[in-house]
């Protein structure tokens, strides 16, 4: 682990997969007890989303990390993580035929599913300083 890594889209990518994989194995070994972690993906967005730029903010030092939730037509919601231009949407499997996205430009499903976008702001639905002591422990690999 080394704080401030070059930020390209390898290295991102890259993070964003070792974070995949420990939500999938988190599953099981229970790890780290996070909101609607014992259903990841389903309902799991706002909290992987968070992780996921607490993440990225620490290690990469990046102050462009941006949470978006997006509304469909029925009101209901659905969050992600922007890189800049780049989508990264870890809990799209819970969505039948959908793989997670990571390090897109676009995507069709979300640009289409929920056309209303808006940053979300609010962090208080998972705690920053735990996520980044269970990274530095090596507990969450990124």
């Amino acid at each position: 682990m080394t704080d401030g890594e070059q930020p390209t889209k390898a290295n991102l990518d890259r993070s964003a997969k070792a974070l995949l994989a420990f939500l999938a194995r988190n599953l099981q070994e229970r790890l780290f007890n996070y909101p609607f972690g014992y259903s990841y993906p389903k309902n799991s967005c706002e909290s992987v989303s968070l992780i996921l730029t607490y993440l990225l903010e620490k290690k990469y030092r990046l102050g462009n990390v941006r949470i978006i939730r997006g509304t469909n037509r029925r009101h209901e919601h659905h969050l992600w993580v922007m890189v800049g231009d780049l989508i990264y949407d870890l809990t799209a499997h819970q969505f039948p035929g959908r793989e997670p996205v990571v390090g897109a430009l676009a995507d069709e499903f979300l640009l289409d599913e929920y056309p209303d976008w808006s940053v979300e702001t609010k962090r208080d639905f998972v705690d920053r300083d735990e996520v980044i002591a269970l990274y530095r422990a090596g507990v969450i690999p990124f």
